[in-house]
């Protein structure tokens, strides 16, 4: 496409995208003839992650510049993972879905999730909606949790491919008991020790942290339990 395309498919001025171009943001399009660009339709992709970096994270074109290097050279589910804490850890889109999403209607419109899974979700206890005024009313993490159920289908292990996700009913019920666990040890420690606004402060920031922590954990643990287990299949596949 020329130029031009780019500028209407986007919405980008002209002038920023041949920053972007001067900048080495974006690479240098391929020449057909005097004074003609191509421009492929990984420009409109690139173009919407360099609007999605500045918007949602606030990042300047430099740390922009390094992403999209990096990005180049990267696995598919490395992509994946990068574009899964894009849309689940921005800070953006806490904020802007922190009063909760009103409605079933628009909490399947706004997941993807089918209405069947949604109430198979509600059943689990994977999902729990309050009720204010006679309707739902779901959190920023049960929005969260509606569109990872929507990815684990993408991905292929869903329903579809035979997995079955009660599964995640006998996940929730496992962290139920640790969250448990971890609250009763914060509270017996702080609790009538500090102020009641110190509690709350504290009690939001290591359940931040703890989160956090428990993320880059699982994703530790599980591939290199994930690796030793491939290991030992092979290992059995030679001695039989």
């Amino acid at each position: 496409m020329k130029l031009r395309e780019l500028v209407n498919k986007t919405g980008v001025p002209r002038e920023t995208i041949q920053f972007y171009l001067r900048e080495g943001v974006l690479p240098k399009p391929r020449k057909r003839g005097r004074g003609q660009a191509d421009y492929g339709d990984n420009y409109l992709e690139l173009i919407d992650l360099i609007k999605e970096l500045q918007e949602k994270h606030f990042l300047p074109l430099a740390i922009i510049k390094k992403v999209i290097k990096r990005l180049k050279k990267i696995s598919p589910s490395e992509e994946h993972y990068f574009r899964m804490q894009s849309e689940f850890f921005s800070p953006i889109g806490y904020i802007l879905t922190q009063r909760g999403v009103e409605g079933e209607e628009q909490f399947l419109d706004i997941t993807g999730l089918g209405r069947k899974w949604l109430a198979a979700a509600e059943e689990w206890g994977v999902i729990t909606p309050e009720v204010r005024n006679g309707k739902k009313v779901f959190s920023s993490e049960d929005v969260a949790i509606g569109k990872v159920m929507v990815e684990f289908e993408r991905a292929g292990t869903g329903p579809k491919d035979g997995f079955d996700p009660e599964v995640l009913r006998h996940y929730k019920d496992y962290l139920q008991k640790m969250v448990a666990d971890l609250n009763k040890n914060f509270t017996d420690h702080l609790y009538g020790q500090v102020s009641e606004g110190e509690f709350a402060e504290k009690g939001f920031r290591n359940l931040n942290l703890m989160g956090i922590f428990l993320f880059f954990l699982f994703r530790k643990l599980a591939q290199k339990d994930t690796q030793a287990y491939i290991e030992q299949l092979e290992r059995q596949k030679c001695v039989s």
